[in-house]
């Protein structure tokens, strides 16, 4: 018959806190995925470019689990886009592409018409080319700066550490 692991409630307690990957703090749970998430945010937002109003910029946020989230245009700026005609049904008055069918006339259903103002001028189109968008990689560079800002090798073997 073997003889028992000597010191093998310790080795347990080592892999549970390496799997809840966690470290009590006086307030509650500080995590090493929540650790990662500031990071990656904090990271994201020095690579967004602000526009007018900064409301991609600001959509930038920590999600549920171990996600990152904002707006959807920040797939357009990670990734690009090919040049596009949208035609007028597609588009809003201001001139946006419609999520929704919600930019038709109440009376008659056809498509508004639209409307915009340039340079001081008001413009009639029915449709509007939307010109190509080069690709401006952020995602994965933002990820491994939040795993970079926290250390997580001296992290983990902190954890280690003090779980024995």
């Amino acid at each position: 018959m073997s003889e028992p692991l000597i010191g093998a409630n310790a080795l347990r307690r080592r892999f549970r806190a390496i799997g809840s990957v966690t470290v009590p703090n006086g307030k509650g749970r500080n995590s090493f995925v929540s650790n990662w998430q500031k990071g990656t945010v904090a990271a994201a937002k020095t690579r967004i470019p602000r526009g007018p109003t900064g409301d991609t910029q600001r959509s930038i946020r920590a999600g549920r689990g171990a996600t990152v989230v904002g707006k959807y245009t920040i797939n357009f700026i990670d990734a690009g886009s090919v040049a596009h005609v949208e035609p007028r049904s597609n588009l809003t008055p201001t001139g946006r592409v419609s999520r929704r069918k919600r930019n038709r006339s109440l009376k008659t259903g056809q498509p508004l018409v639209l409307k915009f103002n340039k340079g001081g001028h008001i413009m009639f189109r029915k449709k509007v080319n939307k010109p190509s968008i080069a690709a401006r990689p952020f995602k994965k560079w933002a990820g491994e700066q939040g795993v970079r800002k926290i250390h997580w090798v001296s992290f983990m073997t902190g954890l280690w550490n003090r779980a024995a």
